[in-house]
């Protein structure tokens, strides 16, 4: 248990990973030490520097020597024990006071016990090929005292019983499952109901085991400690795939593997959840109790990479303990009984403070690269041998600050409540705790590490010692949950300037921070504080559905066989029904060949089978919903009649996938960014300082699949990481549900009335048979809205006559599927010329390439192709009622961008590129519109859609401006700032990234153009409203991006300080032309996008943007759905190291609109309180929590809840609406029942209190005393 059992760190290195491990003679160009030596610590460190080996002659002449000094016996593996760690803390030994004793391998393996040297301390640990119960054996002969307990040794060698201590232990651990097959019974949670499955029940994107259900992405550990081969499962919406971990070979820590998807079925495994830790891992060493040194590094389950320094070394940096962290660490070295000790931590985020989960005990350990971590362990390892073997000589020895500090003054009410020593010392220690406020003297202390005093200074321990070591550790002896302990940082981190005064810190602690934060700052320019980005998904490809009626029988069976009510719909995405369904569908087809009247429907049921088998099936890229359509009643045998479906409607959904195209030009973006965003200061641009955990960045995306993996794509260039996007998605990108429903808008039906009502505008404006380019400006204003949309008045005019080029776009769409249908007819479409997987056609001969050497893209058939355009065709023109459908004007032009790009060898280039002409502009008219076409209507609009957005990002840049430490996850440890390479300590940037659909950059930009009112002044620039005016279309990957500068030669009060630069790009605006297939390979500008324009006004501030924004909130309000009103001064408040940020002083905004919610729950108190009724006002599904002090997290969830959506699924909205039109009159009459019940309730309620107050009136006017009484009380 010496190194880092669970991913893949070994802690007492000699080489790089990459190199072979060396003899055991040989450490790391270190010393070759004999077998079986006594040498003093001055010569472990010489034969180190030297290289040397020490001789027998020396070794005896040690030995013979050490009389009167205690001797410390090494009884560990070569690799470990002559490593140059284990040689840096030895030789800070005082060589008055020790001699130490190597042991070797031969005489560990080959000699038995008794011929052991004798020693009086004992370092022995476990590691590959040791033999444990030898030296347990050698213990019980020479009874030497030792620092890792050896039975506790064997213990750590099985996760389940680690897992299961930590929990007695009141110590957080991921939540977890256990398959064991040896018999196993846990004594903490593992086992769930108690069942101890032997098997694992396996599903898409979940697993249950023992009555625990585990959703993924989840990890699966052997039981076996020295067992490396983990493996992290992903869900379907990350793409799937496994990734294994394993022990660093060379630059390597783990691989993905995309077509594994099912657990291991051999061997008993842990099964937990996948902890989100921003991609960090940070690893802890003790020291004994009071000691701990934690140190942060990029997560194997990243992208696998190993980061190394010159010296080829893991990069690892230390960063600043919590007062959880410290307890844990404590009370791990007490019940494991492991005086060194190292363990894993997984840092999560959770609503006010940062929860540590311990993922891992390693036993043994010790840091790499540390000089302060040497110096620190040696003479902490000094002292308590000394103090147990020599007491007297700890007058010569200096002693350290305990690892958390103690106080003497208990808390009363803790104090009365003393059963024993051993409780009343823990208790008193968690009262001081639990007010998570330092000592007096904490302001000297520099985390866990520091030395305190002069080096010889030796300040009394026995205090601090005893109530370390005789606290309670245990949930059994009376400790309290690590969680209940505060999560304050235990140091003040480094800082470019004093932003912040936490209210608690004295006077002396204050301008210790000030004078260290002007020690670090930079004052001759500006710092970068903050990055926010709003980007839009990459490209993709088209999306569609598939829609049939059909009453065959063996589609009606499965219908049935799935639900339990046959008049509710069936949605299926599983693999399990998909793969089920599939069948079906093959053995209808079937007996359908041999009914040459069933054409058509043979027909659509082929097109749904090549769907089906075009990709594996996994869920992901496909979606069926069956939704009944008639009934009829049956009298079964035994006479019951029941209702049973007789017609079902199939809906086949599918595409809107990032394309491999979007996901290169995500990437490029991500690297220009990278350049373009972040100044290159000296000391190395945004890799060093997010290396160096200087870099806070969190991305939140919607959960459109395609929206994820472009914010995936975009990380893995911004941070230059490789490998495949599912592990950095999971890893690096956030998809809370409140992130999710503030970036999708799909579910608040205000928005969607008022945007229907747009689009109906649309479609009776743009089918007019007119001439634009002859109207008069007033006629195109009641048209397209003012003429300062210039892009859109430009593309009206190119139109000229909206009906006519409608007619065109109909009449080249024609073209365009009898060109398809002629070479659909010449190659054959009958099933004998299908090439298994739907991968396209075969040609006339076995040599041919599929379709003749036309293989279209992502495996597309020429079937689908054709079934593709010809379903909005069909929909783009009503010939009976002669009428356009305009919202499908947006599906031609993003359908024939697709095929330009990526089908263009179909030979069919002039009559595309002819539709594209026709169509660009068109959709240049329509899509902008949607969003409303006055101004007013997009103020409108704007608003409720980017609502919960706009607040949030309000939130964001009042914590830059106010306080760069609130959510920084990871601080750098000023402590070791002498072991780092780093010049600017205090130097840290936030980065918001926020990914979304189009939608959300229209209303935005919408907001910042036209404001909330026509009084209030635009954050932008007359020329970036120019810019925006002008852009014709917000193409994928569309950015908005808002950077904060702060000035640290101005004063903190002055608005000045803090500089904000808006930025804007309409994403990837290349024309698809000019990508020819014979040149597509060599043109790498279409990964490009336009490049960012300065649109903000250059005088602006920060506060000028909050200010901007709060008014922009305040005219969205809630939506009609909410019941919730957020200050957005108060979201986020920080945890409680951070309470210096005076949100109070934070300009409140005005009351919204009182929704229906609150009206209800407004009257319900003030009947309680007037009649005195004791009754419970309870909602479903709201939180009871106010909405004051609330972190990143909670505010995502309340500032997205005015866009829920049902499902989840927001890919597919705008084919829903066919179905939506058909529940209109359902829709309708709840929404008359919901008005009528609450109108109701408020007239019943009135009544009650009129005649309440009625019997009051009389009653006072009776007794002139109950008049005073009364008007005393109200």
């Amino acid at each position: 248990m010496t190194e880092d059992k669970d991913t893949n760190v070994s802690t007492g290195d000699q080489l790089p990973e990459s190199v072979e491990a060396t003899p055991a003679t040989e450490s790391n160009g270190a010393e070759i030490l004999l077998n079986t030596e006594t040498v003093s610590p001055a010569r472990i460190i010489a034969a180190v520097q030297d290289s040397m080996p020490v001789s027998e002659e020396d070794s005896k002449e040690e030995q013979e020597n050490c009389n009167g000094c205690i001797r410390l016996g090494i009884c560990a593996m070569d690799k470990k024990a002559r490593s140059k760690p284990m040689a840096e803390i030895l030789s800070r030994l005082d060589e008055d006071h020790f001699r130490v004793v190597f042991f070797g391998d031969d005489v560990i393996l080959n000699k038995p016990v008794e011929e052991w040297p004798v020693c009086d301390v004992l370092i022995a640990f476990f590691s590959k090929n040791y033999p444990l119960p030898k030296a347990k054996e050698y213990v019980a002969l020479r009874k030497p005292l030792i620092l890792n307990d050896l039975d506790m040794q064997e213990l750590l060698q099985d996760r389940r019983r680690v897992y299961d201590l930590l929990e007695a232990s009141g110590i957080d651990v991921p939540r977890h499952a256990y398959l064991s097959r040896d018999g196993y019974v846990s004594t903490g949670t593992g086992d769930g109901n108690g069942n101890r499955n032997q098997e694992v029940q396996e599903f898409d994107d979940h697993i249950e085991v023992n009555g625990i259900t585990i959703h993924k992405p989840f990890v699966e550990k052997p039981v076996n400690a020295e067992d490396h081969k983990i493996c992290i499962y992903y869900p379907t919406s990350a793409g799937g795939g496994c990734k294994k971990l394993f022990r660093k070979i060379g630059n390597r820590s783990s691989e993905f593997y995309p077509d594994i998807n099912e657990v291991r079925r051999d061997g008993s495994y842990i099964y937990e959840e996948f902890v989100e830790t921003q991609g960090t891992d940070v690893k802890m060493y003790t020291v004994g109790p009071e000691y701990g040194h934690a140190e942060a590094r990029k997560s194997p389950t990243v992208d696998g990479k190993v980061e190394r320094n010159s010296d080829g070394k893991e990069v690892r940096f230390p960063v600043i303990l919590t007062y959880r962290e410290k307890e844990i660490a404590r009370r791990i070295v007490l019940v494991f009984k492991q005086f060194v000790c190292g363990f894993d931590i997984l840092r999560v985020q959770e609503g006010h403070t940062v929860v540590s989960y311990v993922c891992d005990v390693n036993g043994f350990s010790f840091v790499k690269n540390s000089r302060k971590y040497y110096d620190d362990c040696a003479q902490i390892l000094s002292e308590h041998i000394l103090a147990l073997l020599r007491p007297s000589a700890l007058r010569t020895i200096s002693t350290l600050d305990p690892l958390v500090k103690t106080t003497n003054h208990r808390d009363d009410d803790i104090a009365d409540d003393t059963s024993s020593k051993k409780q009343g010392t823990f208790l008193s220690r968690a009262a001081w705790m639990l007010q998570g406020e330092p000592a007096k003297d904490d302001s000297d202390d520099i985390d866990s590490q520091s030395m305190k005093g002069e080096p010889n200074a030796s300040p009394n321990r026995s205090d601090a010692g005893e109530m370390s070591m005789t606290a309670a550790a245990t949930l059994d002896e009376g400790a309290l949950p690590v969680r209940d302990f505060p999560g304050n940082l235990t140091s003040v981190p480094a800082s470019m300037a004093p932003s912040s005064v936490h209210s608690s810190e004295s006077e002396e602690q204050v301008d210790k921070k000030r004078r260290l934060s002007i020690s670090l700052q930079e004052p001759h320019q500006e710092e970068l504080r903050c990055v926010v980005a709003i980007i839009r998904h990459g490209d993709r490809t088209p999306k569609q559905k598939l829609k049939v009626n059909m009453s065959e029988p063996h589609i009606l069976e499965y219908f049935h066989r799935h639900v339990k009510n046959c008049t509710k719909d069936l949605k299926v995405k599983a693999k399990a029904p998909l793969t089920e369904f599939l069948e079906t569908v093959k053995t209808t087809l079937a007996e359908l060949e041999r009914n040459s009247q069933t054409e058509s429907l043979r027909y659509q049921l082929m097109h749904m089978r090549d769907i089906l088998e075009r990709w594996k099936i996994v869920g992901l890229n496909r979606k069926l919903q069956i939704k009944p359509r008639k009934f009829d009643f049956i009298t079964d045998e035994s006479g019951e009649t029941k209702q049973k479906c007789i017609e079902v409607q199939l809906i086949l959904k599918w595409g809107g996938n990032l394309t491999k195209l979007g996901e290169k030009q995500s990437v490029r973006l991500g690297q220009r960014l990278r350049q373009e965003m972040y100044p290159d200061a000296p000391g190395g641009g945004i890799l060093r300082l997010h290396s160096t955990f200087r870099h806070d960045l969190k991305i939140k995306t919607s959960d459109e699949g395609r929206v994820m993996k472009t914010a995936a794509a975009f990380a893995k260039g911004l941070l230059e990481l490789e490998g495949d996007l599912p592990p950095i998605l999971v890893s690096l990108v956030h998809k809370e549900k409140g992130s999710m429903h503030m970036l999708d808008p799909s579910g608040n039906e205000e928005v969607k009335n008022e945007i229907g009502a747009f689009k109906e505008k649309i479609c009776t404006n743009l089918q007019r048979d007119i001439d634009l380019d002859k109207m008069s400006d007033e006629e195109l204003d009641s048209i397209a809205g003012p003429s300062q949309l210039t892009s859109l008045r430009s593309a009206l005019i190119s139109i000229g006559n909206p009906r006519n080029n409608l007619f065109m776009i109909h009449k080249t769409m024609c073209e365009l599927l009898t060109q398809l249908g002629e070479m659909l007819d010449e190659m054959g479409s009958g099933d004998e010329r299908r090439i298994e997987g739907g991968e396209g056609l075969k040609g006339r001969t076995d040599d041919d390439v599929a379709l003749s050497g036309v293989k279209l893209y992502k495996g597309e058939t020429l079937l689908e192709l054709i079934e593709r355009w010809r379903f909005i065709y069909e929909r783009l023109y009503d010939a009976e009622k002669d009428k356009f459908d305009l919202s499908r004007i947006p599906d031609i032009h993003d359908n024939v961008r697709f095929d330009i790009l990526h089908n263009p060898h179909l030979g069919l280039s002039d009559t595309l590129h002819r539709l594209y002409d026709l169509a660009k502009p068109m959709a240049d008219c329509v899509v902008p519109q949607e969003y409303g076409t006055t101004i007013p209507e997009k103020r409108s609009v704007g608003v409720k859609i980017c609502h919960g957005l706009l607040e949030k990002i309000k939130y964001d840049l009042n914590i830059a401006r106010k306080d760069n430490e609130v959510d920084m996850r990871y601080l750098i440890n000023l402590a070791y700032q002498s072991d780092l390479n780093i010049n600017s300590l205090g130097r840290r940037v936030r980065t918001r990234l926020y990914f979304t659909s189009e939608s959300h950059l229209h209303t935005v930009l919408s907001v910042l153009r036209f404001c909330s009112s026509e009084d209030q002044k635009s954050v932008l620039s007359k020329e970036g409203i120019s810019i925006i005016n002008s852009t014709p279309e917000l193409c994928y990957l569309t950015q908005i991006i808002m950077r904060v500068f702060e000035d640290a030669r101005r004063p903190m009060d002055d608005p000045k300080r803090f500089r904000v630069e808006i930025l804007f790009s309409p994403g990837a605006t290349a024309t698809p032309f000019h990508m020819h297939e014979k040149e597509r390979d060599r043109d790498t500008s279409r990964f490009d996008t336009a490049p960012l324009q300065m649109i903000g006004r250059p005088d602006l501030t920060c506060q000028d943007v909050e200010d901007f924004l709060e008014k922009v909130i305040i005219a969205g309000g809630p939506s009609k759905n909410d019941d919730l009103t957020v200050d957005a001064s108060s979201m986020g408040e920080p945890t409680e190291q951070h309470k210096a940020i005076d949100f109070q002083k934070v300009k409140k905004r005005e009351e919204p609109a009182v929704t229906r919610g609150q009206l209800l729950r407004a009257f319900s108190e003030d009947t309680r309180q007037m009649m005195s009724l004791e009754f419970e006002h309870t909602e479903e599904g709201r939180h009871s929590r106010t909405a004051s002090g609330l972190t990143e997290t909670e505010a995502d969830e309340i500032l997205g809840k005015d866009a829920r959506t049902d499902d989840g699924d927001a890919s597919s909205k705008k084919d829903e609406e066919d179905s939506e039109k058909e529940n209109t009159s359902t829709n309708r009459s709840l929404d008359t029942v919901g008005h009528k019940y609450f109108w109701g309730t408020v007239a019943v309620g009135s009544f009650t209190l009129g005649v309440y107050c009625l019997v009051v009136a009389l009653n006072m006017s009776r007794d002139a005393r109950g008049r005073k009484r009364w008007s005393r009380r109200y």
